[in-house]
């Protein structure tokens, strides 16, 4: 099952350029919890792809994660993703729903930093349309 569908950043940020610290342990995190594969990396990006999502890494020098953003990703199926991620040694958070701009919401959260101690700050929201 095709289980990404979209994504977008949360606030600002860019899809296609997430900043992170040292691309060796960003793309581990990415591949072996989120499951994406690696399109393209050399030293100071990577671009990852999962189902319709494709995504970039690129080394800012001056990350803070203390500043990271979050991003959206609009998923098939929000419980048998919360559980392939946990099987991956994810940690995400309970599944609820939350209403946004008029709409009704099943998802989850997983935070980096629940997980890896030299993380990049980033928060992940996955989800569909109740």
């Amino acid at each position: 099952m095709r289980q990404f569908k979209s994504v977008s950043p949360i606030g600002s940020g860019d899809i296609n350029a997430i900043p992170v610290r040292d691309i060796a342990p960003a793309v581990e995190f990415y591949t072996r919890v989120l499951g994406f594969s690696t399109v393209i990396q050399d030293a100071k990006s990577a671009s990852l792809k999962r189902d319709d999502v494709q995504i970039g890494l690129v080394v800012q020098a001056g990350h803070d994660p203390r500043r990271a953003g979050s991003f959206y990703f609009d998923v098939a199926d929000p419980v048998a993703l919360h559980l392939e991620l946990q099987g991956n040694g994810g940690k995400p958070g309970a599944m609820g729903m939350q209403d946004h701009q008029g709409k009704r919401y099943r998802l989850f959260f997983l935070r980096e930093c629940d997980m890896i101690e030299s993380h990049d700050g980033y928060c992940f929201c996955f989800g569909q349309p109740a």
